[in-house]
């Protein structure tokens, strides 16, 4: 089997090229030439040497790559595009791939993508257009391509799966009716097909069953009644926050070009424990720089992450969700302020001290430990009774004050008191201003907002592929517009040069006039000016 030839710059019979229909479209050629800077040859490997034609791999790829970058993901749309817009009759070299084709590439080659986006961040750092020194971490919630309506909780499993059973008994009696030579209104191999068909249909819901039940494990207690699973997409999952299935994607996000450094799609509901895998991902991409500091909100704060990025020296921030929760003073909030604004004493009014492990309360008490929970320690006060700050930290003058505090505690601590920095907030905002603007780019601009592929790795390579996409336009835009404040240079020099040679010019016409009349001529510079 070879490749279907294509020229784009080769003349047809009516004297035009492929090449002349995109002259104007420059990040149609860009695309082509980031794909022959690339390594194909793991894609080029997949061909077999026997069958037919096929269309050449590398304009496939970059077909793809072109689309996604223009928030076209849908195969059919792409088919038309191939037909009769001139900037994809170009990418495709008017070979008009169909539908079912552009699909089979796209699912085929999905797991080539994670390589192809490495490669293609690589080349922008080659280009110098970024240092990679500070990565912004987020996730967004993108819609599952299955419909919600097909997700059922265990016991709306259990009633189809006895009613389907009920159905499978019934064309089973039919099937020895009608071997026995009674007359039905379906012949026997029609009845044996549809009783395999349900058979098959069972067999799939008792494996939703297995596979909610071991998902309801890892839920709190309170949430397991209510928790469905989707029959045709299991993977994709109800999240808080947003509608319908979804999945949590999730991007480290370089904040000086905006430029996506590494990707990721999980089905948990939640940023926990997201925030180390992708940093690592990171890492792996790009160049290692020890200086290289990391940013997340406060969905990603975990303290087995925050020991992780501590022990590594991960120059990393993550907001707190519970900024009150933690005890980052020097000395306990004084009994005249709690007074005098009449304020709730909050944990953050307590101070801890490690070296004798017990807590100080405004009024000078200490909080020593009254019982130890192995993962958690408990805290008591022992003066609450005559206290006069009472009425402001517990409930009844009966009950003492009680503290409990992790083991691991002092690592969001430390954290709470580097994220007051003044170079904290300010990589916060940078946080803010860089990777959110880019999900919102890939679900606004690029419509990006439901996956068109099924399943979880299927949805990782799409996820690669629309990342790719929008790296395409940062990169694209980012060398185009150095390239154009180059040409604008040039060319002001260039008009510099010829006023300079002008005046010459006119300062020896002048000389001349002026020793052969001995006539005074209004000076160059002015001649110049009226010019």
């Amino acid at each position: 089997m070879g490749f279907i030839s294509f020229d784009r710059s080769q003349k047809s019979l009516l004297g035009y090229s492929i090449d002349d229909f995109a002259k104007a479209d420059k990040k149609g050629r860009f695309v082509i030439d980031i794909i022959s800077r690339l390594n194909l040859k793991a894609l080029f490997a997949r061909y077999s040497d026997q069958g037919g034609d096929s269309y050449a791999p590398d304009m496939m790829l970059a077909l793809w790559f072109y689309s996604y970058s223009n928030g076209i993901t849908s195969t059919r749309e792409l088919e038309d595009l191939c037909q009769f817009d001139t900037r994809y009759m170009y990418i495709s070299c008017n070979k008009q791939p169909d539908h079912t084709t552009l699909s089979r590439f796209r699912k085929t080659h999905l797991d080539l993508l994670s390589e192809y986006f490495i490669q293609i961040i690589l080349i922008a750092q080659e280009e110098g257009l970024s240092e990679f020194n500070h990565i912004t971490i987020d996730g967004t919630k993108i819609q599952a391509s299955s419909s919600a309506r097909h997700s059922y909780k265990e016991d709306e499993l259990d009633k189809k799966i006895e009613s389907l059973r009920h159905d499978i008994a019934q064309y089973m009696n039919r099937c020895n009716f009608t071997e026995q030579g009674a007359t039905d209104e379906l012949d026997l191999e029609t009845l044996r097909i549809e009783k395999e068909r349900l058979a098959a249909l069972e067999k799939k819901l008792l494996q939703r069953k297995n596979q909610l039940k071991d998902r309801k494990k890892k839920l709190k207690v309170e949430n397991r009644d209510n928790h469905r699973i989707n029959l045709l997409e299991p993977d994709a999952r109800f999240m808080p926050k947003a509608e319908g299935l979804n999945y949590n994607a999730q991007a480290a996000v370089d904040t000086k070009s905006n430029l996506i450094v590494a990707a990721e799609v999980t089905d948990e509901p939640n940023d926990q424990g997201q925030f180390v895998p992708l940093q690592q991902k990171v890492e792996e991409t790009i160049t290692p720089d020890p200086k290289r500091s990391y940013t997340g909100d406060a969905g990603y704060h975990n303290l087995d992450e925050l020991e992780y990025l501590e022990e590594n020296k991960v120059d990393a921030l993550i907001a707190d969700p519970a900024p009150n929760n933690r005890s980052t003073k020097s000395k306990p909030t004084s009994p005249d302020t709690i007074l005098k604004e009449q304020k709730k004493i909050e944990r953050t009014d307590f101070v801890y001290h490690a070296q004798g492990d017990y807590y100080e309360c405004p009024a000078g008490d200490k909080l020593v430990m009254v019982k130890d929970k192995g993962k958690t320690r408990v805290y008591r006060a022992s003066k609450c009774p005559d206290c006069p700050l009472s009425p402001f930290c517990i409930a009844s003058k009966k009950n003492f004050k009680q503290i409990h505090r992790s083991r691991r505690e002092g690592l969001a601590e430390r954290m709470a008191v580097k994220l007051n920095t003044r170079s904290a907030k300010q990589r916060m905002h940078e946080r803010r201003t860089s990777v959110e603007p880019v999900f919102g780019n890939i679900k606004h601009n690029l419509r990006f907002r439901r996956f068109s592929l099924r399943g979880l790795q299927k949805v990782k390579g799409e996820f690669n592929l629309m990342a790719i996409g929008h790296n395409l336009n940062i990169i694209f835009k980012m060398i185009y517009a150095d390239r154009l404040a180059v040409i604008i240079h040039l060319s002001q020099s260039r008009i510099n040069q010829h006023i300079a040679l002008s005046k010459n010019i006119l300062l020896k016409i002048y000389m001349y006039f002026t020793n052969l009349f001995k006539i005074s001529y209004p000076s160059p510079d002015y001649l110049v000016r009226i010019c």
